[in-house]
């Protein structure tokens, strides 16, 4: 299973194109009140498609990066038990089941961890595949350290419990600072709603105040204008969102 893709599921298809479908007749009501404007903008769907399609599947790896720091409190504390590494990690797929579900991604790749030594395959292999598939950092830092210090010969138990606090401080601070952004989300999304809030009140106070700007070359061309800064004051602060939560 890889995380570089993601197939939406059949109610996640439904919202995306029932969204879609609203946000261009809002479009084209707002800036043309126009039925040719709402199908021209039906044809932007596959453009929405992947946009939406990126965002779940950064969803899918944040909720996995989160669980994988659950999974390592787990393997901290059976490494503590006095269990091996290998039976840590069988421990912690149990756990990760009864407390995420056995559906959850983190479950399904502790299974695949556990099947896999059952068939006698090495731990290294294992979580070197996991780390290849998700492409999470925290998940690739932890596979390295794991193989070198079992390379080196080191003391792995102390080696991965200290790894397991370390990387689990991160993802918590991490956490704390999504917080802290998804306020700057919601102030975004609010900007993005006062243009139409005040369109329509003056339009409903006032009528008649906009029938320039519609039905006629000039206001068409004055209404796309409009719309493009609209569409790229938008995307620059989701831009600078997606930078700042990606430092």
């Amino acid at each position: 299973m890889k995380y570089d893709t993601y197939r939406l599921k059949v109610h996640e298809w439904i919202l995306c194109i029932a969204s879609w479908i609203f946000i261009a007749g809002i479009f084209s009501y707002f800036f043309y009140r126009s039925y040719i404007a709402f199908l021209v903008f039906l044809l932007f769907f596959p453009l929405y498609f992947k946009i939406v399609r990126k965002n779940y599947m950064k969803k899918r790896k944040w909720n996995l990066k989160n669980q994988f720091a659950d999974a390592l409190m787990g393997i901290s504390t059976a490494l503590q038990s006095g269990n091996s590494v290998e039976n840590a990690f069988r421990k912690t797929y149990y756990e990760m089941a009864r407390l995420h579900g056995k559906d959850s991604d983190i479950a399904k790749e502790f299974y695949v961890i556990m099947k896999g030594l059952e068939n006698n395959m090495t731990l290294e292999s294992l979580l070197l595949d996991f780390a290849e598939r998700c492409e999470v950092e925290e998940i690739v830092d932890f596979t390295d350290i794991f193989i070198v210090g079992k390379r080196s010969g080191g003391n792995l138990r102390e080696l991965i419990t200290n790894c397991c606090n370390t990387i689990s401080e991160q993802v918590q601070m991490q956490r704390e600072f999504r917080i802290q952004l998804s306020s700057k989300q919601f102030e975004l999304r609010i900007m993005g709603v006062v243009p139409f809030g005040i369109i329509l009140y003056i339009g409903t106070s006032s009528k008649g105040y906009f029938d320039s700007l519609y039905h006629q070359m000039p206001g068409i061309w004055i209404m796309t204008a409009c719309l493009t800064v609209y569409a790229a004051a938008f995307l620059w602060g989701r831009k600078i969102i997606e930078n700042t939560e990606n430092k």
